[in-house]
């Protein structure tokens, strides 16, 4: 009888120890809940309120979550979300890189796999799949997206950065 109490008092501490781990929020899939190609009801509906819509040049929507620190473009001829960005330094990868997060860090992290993005000859940005790190001051991430190509580079670099 004592054992089976003491198994079952150890397995409810163990659940709240798993549970505690927290998930990552940024993937290669997704920044906060939000996936490329996510219609804008379900985009805006992952984002806290309030959300502010804002209309771009180039054909881009923009849903803005200020409180969040999150951002889904939207671009005409492009299905569902196009670009997530986030400046907010609680969302992370799984490896604990995210916006504010040192450049050194990003590079011991994902060593190797990182593509630089030039600008001016200088190193505005780094791409790991779909995922860019912009690194405009050359010391720390200021923004992390999502998004697939050249222009999602450029909506990153616009994009404002941790502070």
């Amino acid at each position: 009888m004592r054992a089976a109490i003491a198994l079952l008092l150890g397995l409810v501490c163990a659940v709240p120890l798993a549970s505690a781990q927290k998930a990552a929020d940024i993937t290669q899939a997704y920044i906060a809940g939000i996936h490329l190609g996510a219609s804008q009801a379900r985009a805006r509906a992952s984002m806290t309120r309030p959300v502010r819509l804002d209309r771009l040049e180039d054909g881009y929507r923009r849903f803005v979550s200020p409180g969040e620190k999150l951002e889904s473009y939207f671009r005409t001829g492009t299905k569902g979300v196009a670009v997530v960005t986030t400046w907010n330094r609680q969302l992370t990868t799984a490896q604990g890189i995210g916006p504010c997060s040192t450049v050194a860090a990003l590079k011991r992290a994902f060593s190797g796999r990182l593509v630089p993005f030039r600008q001016g000859g200088r190193i505005v940005a780094y791409r790991l799949g779909n995922l860019i790190f912009t690194v405009e001051g050359g010391k720390r991430v200021g923004v992390v997206a999502l998004g697939r190509g050249t222009q999602a580079v450029y909506v990153a670099l616009s994009a404002t950065e941790c502070a």
